[in-house]
């Protein structure tokens, strides 16, 4: 595809935006972000650790279900990056690609057995 100058000149104006973060959030975690299940970032953080500083930014109650004191995922979380599982010890650290999908989704337990 070919631009005119004045084509060109437009897009300088107004560059394409880039692909956001999105974060889908599950069960009661949704009570700390005024119901919503699924919020975007206006960013493009590196780390699911950088995404999730914002994250509570906006959502200050989430953090302290979703972490514990020491800044670690809390083991009754699971955290998806694009639907895959990552290993608790690497999930603030795991790298994201513009467009990533965070899944924060609390651990389903309980019954008796029966």
């Amino acid at each position: 595809m070919t631009y005119g100058k004045s084509e060109l000149e437009l897009l300088a104006q107004h560059p394409t935006p880039f692909a956001m973060i999105t974060f889908n959030i599950a069960g009661f975690l949704t009570d700390f972000t005024e119901g919503r299940s699924q919020l975007k970032l206006d960013s493009s953080p590196a780390t699911v650790g950088a995404a999730l500083g914002e994250l509570w930014e906006k959502h200050v109650g989430l953090r302290d279900r979703v972490v514990n004191e020491k800044g670690e995922v809390r083991l009754h979380v699971n955290v998806f990056v694009n639907n895959e599982t990552i290993r608790r010890q690497d999930v603030l650290e795991t790298t994201l690609a513009d467009g990533s999908e965070i899944t924060i989704m609390p651990s389903v337990s309980g019954g008796d057995g029966s």
